[in-house]
């Protein structure tokens, strides 16, 4: 407990630390006082029914279907006074007075043209998304309004289904909506009660989120995010959180920007879990949390500096307690990185150290890398391009795996010479030679100061030929003006010499260390299909469809020569097809076939269609014959609106290898006016998983990533 004691309190200290900081934009305003004073000589002009001008009171009155247009400000009412002079109307009776981004309604509004300050008792705010009503509103500034003893809501009806009621109500327009003394009512029922309400127009993320549900792991749940505001660049959410199964949790996530110091995140979560629940999962009988820091900044000279740190409670958290993230990343990383981009060079210097033990980790302490982009050399066709780095790399095996750790300092550098050449007009030619050298101060068995060296030299050659047909038919509705078929035809060589130090006999930190010798030819050929179609007032090339067939032919030299000897090889036969015959339906998919037998050894092929608001589906087929077996599955998605208040989505993924359905799930919309209700059920592996969620319309994004499941998957048919 020690530890956590300091790692929170570490966690804590930084946060607070950024979250003091200023933010340092610089906001410029201008004022256009020939235009402001242009405005306040341009006359009130009052239309009506009856409408009469006493010149010496310098005021009009106006009775009967009442309109005034000064500026972008419209007037409605049935009967008005109007000062000339300070541009004040008195307003009775159905009075509605319309600006940009807002409107007020009521009985009685006393108004400022010039000002654009207003006053009304009993009366309607509308600024959508957001709707008011309260005893009192003032416009208090052009874009800024106060709402006392009223409501705020999403729902545009006249009895909104929820309503947020508050002494006193802040809008400032395009910006924000702030709440004191918040009372949050379903009807006319108070659900709960907050001191303060922010929320910020440009969020897409309501200011409480709860999504009760069941799974088999965590039995009945109750995930819950409460988001706090202190500014635009200082805010985050707050999770209390309720598994039958595991217990209590909580965590707050906090977001900042502080301008030129850079902006970031922290996150921490602790679960309370019962005791014999957490000695079965990690061996001991401490409560399980996550720790997670990000800062970003951006240096002189296009440097970026990112920072990330990570601590666990163990290796399981985070797939037993934020699944979604588990699945795109099952390991932790801490690091700290200066990166800078220029034309001409890439340069990075980064250092990674592990933080838990129960992870293998390749640590960089440090690491530096400088990659030169393919450069001109002078004004000749010669290009040179490199990439060299130094790395001191410590490989830190799992604790339980006992294993001592591996260690090297390794300088690499990678040269290449490229010529540009091109042949009758319509032949490139690309001949280059190249070395990598790498230094390794110790090798797998200990031995000291061992350098590899590589070299390497091939070439590419491509042309390109095309064919244009007048064909102009919208024969199937395929809308062809004209068709252009292009053929690509490509081919590499790369001979690679036999490494001075083989593989095995380095510590394999990354790819760099597993470099073999090679010899061979990549083909290709590339068919493409294009037509023009209507865009705008012009017309605009778009793809029809492309097929990509490539190989290799890999050999070896005989010794002593540049003999191939009689053992060379053909490699997988690869295919890539795409089509796009409507701007609805796409096709995509790809095979590569064993070269001995031409057996498939996988084959993907997606399908989707987007029928727009009416219905989307996508189907998907993966196919993969390895040494372990066949896989083959198929996977369909299907969004379908059944009408303006009912959808559904399904989403399965059947294993023909098994013969059984490996995942389901199913999920019911229903539009409540202001609110979008889900409810849904997942099946996998004999596990039934159940939430519902309420979303408003407004504010429809879930600040949450706890799901077992996730609501943006990969392609049909890709794995998830």
């Amino acid at each position: 407990m020690h530890n956590i004691s300091k790692y929170i309190r570490l966690f804590l200290i930084v946060t607070f630390i950024f979250s003091q900081v200023p933010t340092l934009k610089i906001h410029a305003a201008q004022e256009d006082l020939f235009g402001k004073v242009k405005q306040s000589d341009q006359p009130v002009i009052v239309k009506g029914d009856r409408v009469e001008y006493f010149r010496a009171e310098k005021r009009i009155e106006g009775t009967g279907n009442v309109s005034i247009k000064y500026g972008d400000t419209k007037l409605k009412c049935d009967k008005i006074i109007v000062y000339t002079d300070t541009k004040e109307a008195i307003c009775e009776g159905n009075v509605k007075i319309i600006q940009p981004g807002a409107s007020m309604e009521g009985d009685r509004i006393n108004y400022n043209f010039l000002t654009k300050r207003g006053y009304a008792i009993e009366s309607r705010l509308k600024a959508p998304p957001f709707y008011g009503a309260a005893e009192e509103i003032s416009q208090t500034g052009d874009k800024e309004f106060e709402l006392k003893k009223g409501y705020i809501t999403t729902c545009d009806l006249e009895k909104p289904h929820y309503s947020i009621r508050a002494k006193e109500v802040q809008v400032f327009l395009d910006r924000k909506v702030v709440a004191k003394h918040v009372s949050f009512f379903v009807g006319n029922t108070p659900i709960f009660y907050m001191p303060l309400y922010v929320q910020p127009l440009f969020e897409k993320k309501p200011e409480v989120t709860i999504v009760p549900g069941r799974t088999g792991d965590w039995g009945y749940y109750a995930l819950t995010a409460w988001r706090y505001y202190f500014n635009d660049d200082s805010k985050g959410h707050i999770h209390f959180d309720y598994r039958e199964k595991k217990g209590m949790a909580e965590g707050i996530d906090y977001k900042y920007n502080s301008g030129e110091l850079g902006n970031g995140m922290a996150r921490f979560y602790y679960a309370h879990e019962n005791d014999d629940l957490t000695a079965n999962k990690s061996g001991s009988k401490d409560d399980r949390w996550r720790m997670q820091y990000r800062h970003t900044i951006d240096l002189p000279e296009d440097t970026v500096c990112t920072i990330e740190f990570n601590k666990l409670s163990d290796r399981d958290f985070i797939k037993d307690y934020i699944y979604r993230e588990y699945e795109e990343n099952p390991t932790t990383d801490n690091y700290i990185l200066l990166e800078t981009t220029k034309p001409n060079y890439i340069m990075t210097l980064l250092a990674r150290k592990r933080m838990d033990t129960f992870f293998t980790v390749v640590e960089r302490l440090p690491e530096f890398k400088l990659q030169v982009n393919n450069q001109r050399l002078w004004n000749t066709n010669y290009y040179y391009f490199s990439r060299d780095s130094i790395t001191n790399f410590i490989k830190r095996y799992d604790d339980a795996e006992g294993r001592s750790r591996d260690e090297s300092v390794r300088i690499d550098g990678y040269h290449k010479l490229s010529y540009a050449a091109k042949f009758f007009k319509f032949l490139y030619v690309t001949p280059f030679i190249a070395t990598q050298q790498t230094f390794y101060s110790r090798n797998k068995w200990k031995e000291t100061s061992q350098l590899r060296s590589i070299y390497e030299q091939g070439f590419d050659i491509s042309t390109k030929f095309y064919k244009i047909f007048n064909i102009n038919s919208n024969f199937l509705n395929l809308d062809l003006h004209k068709t252009r078929h292009i053929i690509t035809p490509n081919m590499g060589f790369l001979t690679r010499h036999q490494p001075t130090i083989s593989p095995d006999n380095l510590h394999q930190f990354d790819e760099i260390d597993n470099i073999e010798r090679y010899n061979g030819f990549t083909f290709s050929l590339e068919n493409k299909l294009q037509t023009k179609r209507p865009y705008g007032e012009g017309m605009k090339t778009v793809d029809l469809a492309t097929l990509i067939v490539s190989t290799d032919y890999l050999f070896r030299l005989e010794k002593r020569t540049f003999m191939p000897d009689d053992n060379g090889r053909f490699g997988d036969l690869r295919f890539d097809f795409e089509l796009w015959p409507y701007t609805w339906l796409s096709i995509d998919s790809d095979m590569t076939l064993n070269h001995k037998d031409f057996d498939v050894n996988s084959a993907n092929i997606d399908v989707f269609v987007n029928m727009g608001k009416k219905f989307t589906l996508g189907v998907g087929h993966r196919y993969e014959s390895i040494e372990e077996g066949r896989t083959s599955q198929l996977t369909g998605e299907l969004f379908y609106n059944i009408n303006d208040d009912w959808k559904v989505k399904i989403y399965e993924r059947y294993d023909f290898s098994s013969q059984k359905w490996e995942e389901q799930e199913y999920t019911i919309f229903k539009d409540l006016h202001c609110w979008l209700a889900e409810l849904s059920l997942e099946i996998r592996d004999g596990d039934y998983t159940t939430w519902m969620v309420f979303r408003l319309k407004a504010f429809p994004d879930i600040p949450l990533g706890l799901f077992k499941t996730t609501y943006q998957r990969t392609h049909p048919g890709g794995r998830r």
